[in-house]
């Protein structure tokens, strides 16, 4: 696999490499069920940055902040985007994680600087009806789990160890300032 990337001067003989930043939102969708909205996509471009594909996975609902947006405008314009669902059925609360990590996305080296919010929703119907090429492309279901399925699955899903970090945002014990969470971790 050819990796796209931005190359620095060659110095003392090492190469370096700089990867573009992406900042994102990732946002921690909730039902009334205390579920979570998750996102399932099966892409090989997309690997870990030693070019291990590691097959289907699972995440957040969420993606690239764009010039002119806020986090919380990023998070209603996504989960339209993702999840069908509309900003007159979200409410949003805090942003309780923060984390960055370096992945090659669709086959271009990327550094990820991720932004976690949580949002709470009534409405349990989703449909991606309104996604991008890519992710029309690459995404294969939606799908709301408990904390439970999420600590018991076999699958992969991302970030690694969600089930962790979810139980205090879902007992409502949002962080004073959001929480660095290590998102280099990789699947077992």
């Amino acid at each position: 696999m050819k990796l796209k990337n931005l190359a620095k001067p060659n110095i003392k003989g090492i190469q370096f490499m700089s990867a573009p930043i992406r900042n994102s939102v990732k946002v921690i969708l909730l039902n009334e069920k205390n579920e979570l909205l998750l996102i399932s996509a099966d892409d090989p471009k997309t690997t870990s940055v030693d070019g291990k594909y590691h097959g289907k996975f699972w995440f957040l609902v969420g993606g690239e902040i764009e010039a002119d947006e806020s986090i919380e405008k990023a998070a209603i314009r996504e989960i339209l985007e993702e999840s069908g669902i509309k900003e007159d059925q979200i409410d949003l609360g805090p942003v309780v994680w923060v984390g960055e990590f370096d992945l090659v996305l669709d086959g271009t080296l990327t550094h990820l600087k991720q932004t976690f919010i949580v949002a709470k929703t009534k409405q349990n119907r989703v449909s991606f009806a309104n996604l991008t090429t890519w992710e029309t492309r690459s995404f294969q279901a939606l799908k709301w789990f408990s904390i439970d399925q999420i600590k018991n699955s076999k699958e992969i899903i991302y970030p690694v160890g969600l089930a962790e970090y979810l139980k205090d945002i879902i007992a409502e014990k949002y962080p004073k300032k959001p929480i660095n969470i290590d998102l280099s971790k990789k699947p077992n």
